[in-house]
């Protein structure tokens, strides 16, 4: 986080960004390969390793890259959190959301293409763009959506970081993790589902359920998975 250094295990270790830059990795050429990729957040600077880049985005916007086409690439977008605007690169704007909202883009409806979608902190109110709207979760819960069940489409999910609940709407409800823990689910087993995982920041430990527990990292970097 304070000097763009990317550690990747068992693969690589590269310095690439600056302090302050997000990390957005993902595949942005439909190589099915993942990117290494930062968004400055002060200027919507996104450079991309070995492809390219550019501005997008004002200062404050956060970013939403996700492949919003269905053509097996990932898209930049960003969302202004000020006043819900959705902006994809070369696609789409729209306003989804209000100030204070955060954005969880995901594939709800399993047609391989990401939807536009907003969590309510305050409330727990989703609203998912042509899809659904719901109540689930309450006021400080972080969103996880996630295919946890393997048929392609995304459930909505929460994490409870005062208690390290997890609850994953008409799927289950259970407590993994500590006070504190980030929630960090990835498809960590190559099956298709995306697995449960926590990352505690102050000594970088990894907890991927059912699958293993490791060390890896320092206090305050920023965990990178999918």
């Amino acid at each position: 986080q304070s000097n763009g250094f990317w550690s990747v295990r068992e693969i690589t270790k590269l310095y690439f960004g600056t302090s302050g830059d997000l990390p957005v990795p993902n595949d942005y050429n439909g190589d099915g390969t993942t990117d290494f990729a930062i968004f400055r957040p002060g200027t919507g600077y996104w450079a991309i390793r070995h492809l390219g880049n550019f501005y997008f985005g004002a200062a404050n916007d956060s970013p939403v890259p996700a492949d919003y086409d269905g053509d097996g690439s990932c898209d930049i977008g960003v969302f202004r959190t000020s006043n819900g605007l959705w902006a994809i690169r070369n696609i789409t704007a729209a306003w989804w959301g209000m100030a204070g909202d955060s954005p969880v883009p995901g594939d709800y409806d399993g047609d391989s293409s990401s939807d536009i979608g907003i969590c309510r902190p305050t409330n727990g109110l989703w609203v998912l763009r042509r899809i659904s709207k719901m109540y689930f979760g309450t006021s400080g819960d972080l969103p996880v959506p996630g295919d946890y069940n393997g048929d392609a489409a995304w459930e909505v999910g929460i994490f409870r970081s005062s208690n390290a609940l997890w609850a994953i709407k008409d799927m289950t409800k259970f407590y993994f993790g500590s006070s504190g823990d980030s929630p960090v689910p990835a498809d960590y087993d190559g099956d298709a589902t995306d697995g449960f995982a926590i990352f505690r920041p102050p000594n970088a430990r990894w907890v991927v359920r059912g699958i293993t527990k490791l060390y890896y990292g320092s206090g305050g970097d920023i965990p990178v998975t999918r």
